[in-house]
């Protein structure tokens, strides 16, 4: 049993050698105004669809305001 150990060992280090370059390029996904096709005065923020109705307009943007800039800015 200790080869076949030995083998499934070196495989899975072969493919997380292999796929490092992707987690390097990995992003956080965007955020987007969702607005309700039924009510036209309702929207939300969110970074996927709430379900089904829901179309999206704006964005992306990199917060769950919505907004430009950063989510969080320090206090001076």
């Amino acid at each position: 049993m200790r080869p076949q150990t030995s083998l499934w060992l070196k495989r899975a280090a072969l493919a997380a050698l292999c796929s490092a370059p992707l987690w390097a390029l990995a992003a956080p996904a965007g955020w987007y105004w969702w607005h309700s096709r039924l009510d036209s005065d309702l929207r939300v923020c969110a970074q996927f669809m709430p379900s089904q109705g829901w179309e999206r307009r704006g964005g992306p943007f990199d917060n769950p305001r919505c907004a430009p800039g950063p989510a969080f800015r320090p206090q001076r």
